[in-house]
């Protein structure tokens, strides 16, 4: 069967920005957007938030809770001039690194024919890997994006490239990846 591809736009949110400009990926993730726009492939927009006084083990680990709302948690504004809410589907509500847990997003996609994702965003090694292997786990076929995800430390984003491209997802730049849409 061929690629029914959908873009996964994971955490591209105030919270990260240093780090995804530190890794120059909001351009390119915003060109992606506009090319899957023109190309009619989904666009997904995920959004971390905590919950405080839960029992969840990332406000354990990071102490610094993402709170629905605030600053922090907002979609960067170079994403929000290309989010179309005509168009795509807007995932509110992920509280783990994994974007399919407890949401929507695999009903959405299913239900638009998807089976193959995209992957792009903050941060590589957690919410985005965790994401593109849950989306192999799935059954579907995973692209990750090389100059589309960005974290704190090369080692990290370079480790989950190399751990990916393994047995999880095709690993590519943005140019490549337009290519293939």
């Amino acid at each position: 069967m061929a690629p029914q591809y959908a873009l996964l736009v994971v955490d591209v949110q105030h919270r990260f920005r240093g780090m995804a400009e530190a890794m120059g990926i909001i351009p390119r993730v915003a060109q992606l957007v506009r090319v899957c726009h023109e190309k009619g492939v989904p666009v997904a927009f995920i959004q971390h938030h905590d919950v405080p006084g839960s029992s969840s083990k990332l406000l354990d680990w990071w102490k610094a809770p993402i709170i629905k709302g605030s600053e922090d948690w907002e979609l960067l504004p170079e994403m929000k001039e290309v989010l179309d809410p005509e168009k795509d589907i807007r995932i509110q509500e992920k509280t783990k690194y994994d974007s399919f847990y407890e949401t929507k997003l695999e009903e959405e996609l299913r239900s638009l024919g998807v089976n193959a994702v995209v992957v792009v965003g903050a941060m590589t090694n957690l919410c985005c890997e965790t994401t593109a292997r849950s989306a192999f786990c799935r059954d579907f076929d995973v692209v990750f994006l090389e100059d589309g995800n960005a974290t704190m430390d090369a080692k990290y984003h370079e480790a989950t490239l190399l751990n990916l491209g393994v047995g999880f997802a095709k690993v590519m730049t943005a140019a490549e990846c337009e290519n293939i849409l």
